[in-house]
């Protein structure tokens, strides 16, 4: 999942990147540029489009009605040869 730091009164943000990274790159910038203060409103957020879960898989669903019918088709045929 990616993150990036955001400070709206100065318009500046990070590259996204970890959690961890987007924390550094604010921690850096409020002592940079604001002498250490917390800015109003600055914050870390999930860059949107990445994926919520690092280990998540897209699976279509057309692959799952696909599995789904060929499972139907083997256990008619099974039934079919074992009778």
């Amino acid at each position: 999942m990616l993150f990036t730091y955001r400070c709206p009164q100065c318009r500046a943000a990070s590259q996204p990147g970890s959690r961890s990274a987007a924390e550094t790159a604010r921690q850096h910038h409020r002592d940079a540029e604001h002498g250490g203060l917390i800015p109003h409103g600055d914050h870390i957020a999930r860059v949107p489009g990445s994926t919520p879960d690092p280990d998540s898989r897209y699976v279509s669903t057309a692959a799952i009605v696909g599995g789904l019918a060929l499972l139907a088709l083997a256990s008619a045929i099974a039934r079919a040869l074992g009778r």
